[in-house]
């Protein structure tokens, strides 16, 4: 089982970014010696046209970077996607959208984290970059600001306990054969919701009537809560040994005729005593 997280990289935030990291240790290497402006000007990633044409082009380089880093952690790890890794992205309204196939059980409160570290990646980056040729140490620390980042994404991917599966039990039973109609005051069934007004005893005066040696089918139906589709956990039990509850060779719940006499059946869940069904039998003689 998989689902499709969305991460998205701002452009302009990721350049204004850039810019202002670059500004700031123009301006202090300007302060300092007062030769340093031609090489400060260069530090700096400011508006000029050549210098936002070079921040575009490493922006997206990093971004297809992140992506290509996306593919061989997800792809490669195993486990924490699902079998079909795909990685996909869109660029609309100065985003890049990329959208990742991750594990059903990835935690969704990460996407948020992984997509600011995703951004903070690419910013890092860039600055590294662009000022490789220019100081090494600044463009080693944000290397190493850039690795960290790497490593908090890769954090990200981290993954829930396993869901105990979920059985709905049911809530109600009906059966639809035997068929017993009413007779008179005397009904067919009981369930929960008459057992107040009818006793067992009123039921043996509508019996189903089998012969001994004889096998009748029970049919009947299931309702869950809220409508779902519940689990067949019942259990039919007979209160007199003249039948016996048995199964045929579909599986299907039958009464057995073993010898003369009344008995009581009743179809019940095994986890909720307030779910059942009874109707009696008669078995007669095998003439």
């Amino acid at each position: 089982m998989s689902k499709t997280i969305k991460i998205q990289i701002l452009h302009q935030l990721a350049l204004n970014a850039i810019k202002n990291e670059t500004y700031q240790k123009a301006v202090v290497d300007k302060a300092v010696d007062q030769k340093l402006i031609t090489a400060a000007y260069h530090e700096a990633a400011g508006n000029e046209a050549y210098h936002e044409a070079m921040l575009g082009r490493l922006m997206f380089s990093q971004i297809e970077k992140l992506k290509t880093w996306f593919v061989d952690y997800l792809t490669g790890n195993g486990g924490n996607i699902a079998e079909d890794a795909t990685v996909d992205s869109t660029e609309t309204d100065g985003a890049t959208d990329i959208l990742l196939q991750v594990s059903d059980r990835f935690n969704n409160g990460y996407v948020k984290t992984l997509a600011r570290l995703a951004q903070k990646y690419v910013e890092d980056r860039c600055i590294h970059m662009w000022w490789a040729p220019v100081s090494k140490d600044f463009s080693a620390l944000y290397l190493s600001l850039a690795d960290d980042d790497l490593a908090g994404i890769l954090a990200c991917f981290t993954k829930t306990a396993p869901e105990a599966p979920t059985y709905r039990f049911p809530t109600r039973i009906d059966i639809h054969y035997p068929i017993l109609p009413d007779r008179g005051n005397i009904p067919g069934f009981i369930t929960p919701e008459n057992t107040n007004i009818i006793t067992p005893e009123m039921l043996y005066g509508n019996p189903w009537m089998i012969s001994e040696g004889d096998m009748s089918e029970i049919s009947y139906t299931l309702t869950g809560e809220n409508g779902v589709a519940p689990i067949d956990d019942i259990v039919v039990r007979a209160d007199h040994p003249c039948c016996m509850p048995c199964f045929d060779n579909d599986g299907q719940w039958c009464i057995k005729g073993v010898r003369t006499g009344y008995s009581i059946i009743t179809l019940f869940s095994r986890h909720n005593d307030q779910v059942f069904a009874k109707f009696s039998v008669r078995v007669t003689p095998n003439e």
